[in-house]
């Protein structure tokens, strides 16, 4: 137990402890939590561009043509979970690439050498230009602490990919209803109804 003293040395100290006070200051604390990228609430992460994602949003929202709030709902839906679906795969090279870059007397090492350099000649950048794209495969290796880290990216990608297909099915559904009754608006009024 503290002391009065301590108690006292630690309420002086936490005045002094006033936390980012600019808005860039701000915005990089509010990333410390983010570790692998695929529980993240905000679409796009640092390592990512937004400019990409908006074109990206942009295509996906012109093909999926939605017409209504609930088809807008769903459309946005899918476009942030094919967005995560992508980083998914990209932090899976990575996480494997970063794996065979720290242990390269793995058995997976080994083979993805064997594989790799059968066909292609070491390209003349060298390792250190392939160390900066293993960012997110390194904090996935941190984050799952070595344990069973691709296996949990698989069981993440997997859960990515059913919500992306059944929010598709029922956009798909809605659409489909629209076609057949044109004059029905919303049609899960008629289910409460």
């Amino acid at each position: 137990m503290a002391t009065e003293a301590q108690i006292r040395a630690n309420q002086r100290n936490a005045q002094k402890s006033t936390g980012p006070r600019t808005s860039e200051g701000k915005a990089a604390v509010s990333q410390n939590a983010v570790q692998h990228g695929l529980l993240i609430r905000q679409n796009v992460i640092s390592s990512e561009s937004q400019a990409d994602f908006d074109i990206y949003r942009e295509r996906m929202l012109a093909e999926l043509a939605p017409a209504s709030p609930m088809e807008s709902m769903l459309a946005e839906r899918i476009v942030t979970l094919s967005w995560r679906l992508k980083r998914a795969g990209r932090i899976q090279n990575q996480t494997i690439d970063a794996l065979n870059a720290d242990n390269t007397s793995s058995p997976l090492a080994k083979l993805t050498q064997s594989l790799f350099f059968k066909n292609h000649e070491q390209s003349q950048d060298g390792p250190a230009a392939s160390a900066t794209h293993l960012t997110l495969g390194r904090l996935a290796i941190k984050d799952f602490a070595n344990a069973r880290v691709l296996d949990r990216l698989l069981m993440y990608e997997r859960r990515i990919e059913h919500s992306l297909y059944k929010t598709i099915l029922e956009l798909q559904r809605l659409h489909l209803i629209r076609k057949l009754d044109p004059e029905c608006e919303m049609p899960f009024k008629q289910l409460t109804s």
